[in-house]
């Protein structure tokens, strides 16, 4: 009996250390997906994209707002207010997408409220 005893708590062990182990696996796989670094998502490339994309948008729009007499909105709005415009599915997270997006939006609007020609100061372009 007492053989038996220590069999079934051996066994008991060893599924709940398996089971720990097996969902410390799972944090660092879900972590994985989260931030875009497994599954085939290609998350620089779409954050590359969100830069590209939202600073030509902030440029256009501070452009029009300069040519209107608008006041300064360094903020994306209208068509651009979701923030994410070129995003893909492949490129993982949709909010780092829009976040850097937003980013690249303003510092396009402020480049062409500052009377910047554009990409040369943002991407190191033309130097």
């Amino acid at each position: 009996m007492k053989k038996l005893f220590c069999m079934a708590t051996l066994g008991l062990a060893m599924l709940v250390g398996s089971s720990f182990a097996n969902a410390q696996d799972w944090r660092y796989d879900h972590d994985d997906y989260r931030y875009g670094r497994g599954y085939g998502y290609d998350n620089r490339r779409g954050l590359h994209v969100a830069r590209e994309i939202g600073y030509r948008d902030g440029l256009q729009v501070a452009r029009e707002d300069n040519w209107h007499g608008k006041p300064y909105n360094p903020y994306p709005r209208g068509k651009y207010a979701w923030a994410d415009r070129g995003y893909r599915h492949e490129f993982g997270d949709r909010n780092a997408y829009r976040e850097r997006y937003a980013d690249a939006y303003r510092d396009g609007y402020m480049a062409a409220f500052r009377g910047n020609r554009g990409f040369e100061g943002y991407f190191g372009w033309g130097r």
